[in-house]
């Protein structure tokens, strides 16, 4: 087996725990380039958000990103699109409408919009980490049924894992569980958790296997590192897939194997062991 194809995740994996790469991932990164392998980093993030990490790396890079919403080529051009439908994410906002305090919609659209959340929403939301990093891209409105003239990202619930959790079941019980896939992202020693409303069979791994046609690489030469349970479905259609010891709980039980962590230049670690040695 050869590696071809490196898909890594950015936050707890990538990024350490200051959200910054560092130099030894960056050079194993650019080494393994420099043998010819196709580097994708695949990121619950925007776009918008992730490009400037992206433009830390020394070596072109593809880019899977909200959750393998959108694909980008390393030259910025967009190969790949799935956003939720407009309609079907009225009917999320309906069924969910309990928890608007605690609810974004993700729009792929230039300045303030891209981000929107309705008045009234709370700091242990999504609205405190956007007011902190993203300001200029977030919007309060009334109501949040206004802004959907368009295709959203997704629909977005965030806070305290006790109450996000609550969010899914709503979901799940509803008529409109046939046309989403959730996505969780969980970060419990910060008592938080995310719940990304994709539309349905969008998903990291759906992106990764679709980039990895797009270079004519098999899926028994990707490798791909995560840390995280929206990671599950790209280690799942990795023939490689390499855990960081700072994964989630219950992630361990798939039998993956295992690399440093992301403060211990984890992604280094796995690359020299799986493609430069």
């Amino acid at each position: 087996m050869r590696i071809r194809l490196i898909a890594i995740d950015l936050d707890g994996t990538l990024l350490d725990s200051h959200s910054e790469v560092s130099p030894a991932n960056r050079q194993a990164l650019a080494a393994a380039r420099a043998r010819g392998v196709e580097i994708a980093v695949a990121t619950g993030r925007r776009w918008h958000a992730a490009r400037k990490y992206i433009g830390q790396l020394s070596c072109p890079v593809a880019l899977i990103s909200s959750n393998g919403a959108l694909i980008t080529s390393a030259n910025g051009e967009v190969l790949y699109r799935n956003f939720l439908p407009r309609s079907i994410a009225l009917e999320v906002l309906c069924v969910t409408r309990d928890f608007r305090p605690y609810a974004a919609l993700l729009f792929d659209r230039p300045g303030r919009g891209q981000i929107v959340m309705q008045e009234g929403a709370v700091e242990e939301g999504p609205l405190g980490w956007y007011r902190r990093n993203s300001a200029e891209f977030l919007e309060l409105v009334e109501n949040l049924e206004a802004p959907l003239a368009s295709d959203p990202i997704q629909v977005l619930f965030g806070g305290p894992p006790a109450t996000v959790e609550r969010v899914a079941p709503l979901i799940a019980e509803s008529a409109v569980a046939a046309h989403v896939h959730l996505s969780w992202t969980k970060y419990l020693t910060r008592n938080v958790s995310l719940l990304d409303v994709m539309t349905r069979g969008c998903s990291k791994g759906a992106a990764l296997a679709r980039y990895a046609e797009h270079c004519g690489i098999a899926p028994t030469d990707v490798m791909a590192i995560g840390d995280n349970h929206n990671d599950f479905e790209m280690l799942q259609f990795a023939a490689v897939p390499v855990l960081m010891a700072n994964r989630s709980d219950g992630l361990e039980s798939n039998g993956w194997p295992m690399t440093l962590s992301n403060d211990q230049d984890g992604v280094a670690a796995a690359i020299e062991s799986y493609v430069l040695s």
